[in-house]
């Protein structure tokens, strides 16, 4: 039998009218749109990802409003402490929202040219965008094993920070420290309740926490467990050293916050007195060079004990035993001494020129040098603004108190 030619052989059409050739092409576009779609998405370029840290000043995506830095004034000095921050926070360039906690019982009226409490806020609401929160100051009262003392801790106020619930992420800070660099980066770290850095100058293990920087969410369910805590009170000689905060911190959050690095987020000026950095270097082969660890640094906490904090000015015999010592050259000098008297010059500059005050006048160096807790005379502020009320009841004007002078 003869073979047909192809040209011979029946040819098929297909019928655009008939409905299974109408579902077969469907179905085959169906299959590549799916194809494709599947291939796009393991693409990892093409995966939505959360910003991280190093774009803190690149694709600018961040939501700045949803962060907020949080300090506390309790008095005149805290005040002016605070708005160095502030300042130094606008300085730096930072972008996020700042937010300043003061006693209810102040107000934005400026009386007369010695109202400084009123300026201050003022100064800090025009020129350094703070949002300002009247409250009424937490406290914890000390107490013995037997009776309640009537010793005042105000500095737990700092805990205010965990009602901006309108914040995704809080950064509360204390104010006897110097800003050296920006800490935006702090509010895109993974989301956790609490970070904190150790105080690495402790000298036992594990180190504790610090609450001089506390990364936060805030939460009311926190604040009212430490609301609590304060009604209980605390040892005459934590609150007495200022340091009731910093036990609740750790009693709550020892095992749960995420630790930040001590370096360089929280470095003590009276590092540059120390002979060995080990514990702030974390490395004990590691060369100690006090230009670089000044430069790397964010934040710089004074703390010179038994030395006053830089608001009040040093005892002449205090400062010859207590500054760095330059491997014993008492008559020349270093870098750890330059960096380290540096440091106090500029705050005392700076709150000569932005806050108006004169440095408070040097206690007697016999009375504070011999002090057998981490705490003296020269602890704390102590220097209370006048009530706004009373000024109203006695119909005379408010005054600062002659404790911190104006310029």
């Amino acid at each position: 039998m003869r073979r047909r030619r192809s040209d011979e052989l029946p040819r098929y059409h297909v019928d655009p009218t008939d409905p299974l050739s109408f579902r077969w092409r469907r179905r085959y576009w169906l299959y590549v749109t799916v194809f494709v779609l599947f291939v796009y998405y393991l693409i990892p370029s093409h995966k939505s990802t959360p910003p991280l840290p190093a774009d803190i000043g690149g694709s600018g995506n961040t939501n700045w409003t949803s962060f907020a830095y949080s300090l506390y004034a309790t008095d005149s000095a805290t005040l002016c402490h605070a708005l160095l921050v502030f300042e130094a926070l606008a300085r730096h360039g930072s972008k996020a929202d700042r937010v300043l906690f003061y006693p209810n019982y102040w107000d934005t009226v400026i009386r007369d040219s010695r109202d400084r409490d009123s300026q201050l806020l003022v100064l800090a609401r025009d020129s350094y965008k703070v949002k300002l929160e009247p409250i009424q100051l937490l406290t914890v009262e000390g107490k013995t094993k037997d009776e309640w003392t009537g010793t005042w801790d105000k500095s737990v106020t700092k805990f205010m920070a965990f009602t901006l619930t309108s914040y995704d992420r809080v950064v509360a800070l204390d104010s006897d420290i110097t800003l050296l660099q920006s800490l935006d980066e702090l509010f895109l770290l993974p989301r956790t309740p609490m970070v904190m850095p150790r105080a690495y100058w402790y000298e036992t293990k594990p180190w504790p926490l610090t609450s001089l920087l506390m990364v936060m969410q805030p939460s009311l369910a926190e604040f009212n467990r430490l609301k609590k805590s304060l009604l209980d009170g605390g040892s005459l000689e934590i609150v007495n050293a200022h340091r009731f905060d910093m036990e609740l911190v750790n009693e709550r959050f020892e095992e749960s916050a995420m630790v930040l690095p001590h370096r360089p987020y929280s470095l003590l000026t009276g590092e540059f007195r120390r002979h060995s950095h080990k514990e702030y270097l974390g490395d004990a082969k590691e060369e100690w060079d006090a230009e670089k660890i000044f430069k790397e640094a964010k934040l710089v906490h004074f703390s010179d004990w038994p030395l006053p904090k830089p608001w009040i000015m040093w005892p002449a015999e205090g400062l010859a035993e207590v500054q760095p010592d330059c491997g014993g050259d008492h008559e020349g000098t270093c870098a750890e001494r330059r960096i380290w008297k540096g440091l106090y010059e500029d705050f005392r500059l700076r709150r000569k020129e932005i806050c108006k005050y004169l440095s408070v006048p040097a206690p007697e160096w016999h009375t504070i040098k011999d002090a057998k807790q981490r705490s003296n005379a020269t602890d704390g502020t102590a220097h209370e603004a006048p009530h706004a009320e009373d000024e109203v009841t006695r119909g005379t004007k408010v005054t600062q108190q002659a404790v911190v002078k104006d310029v």
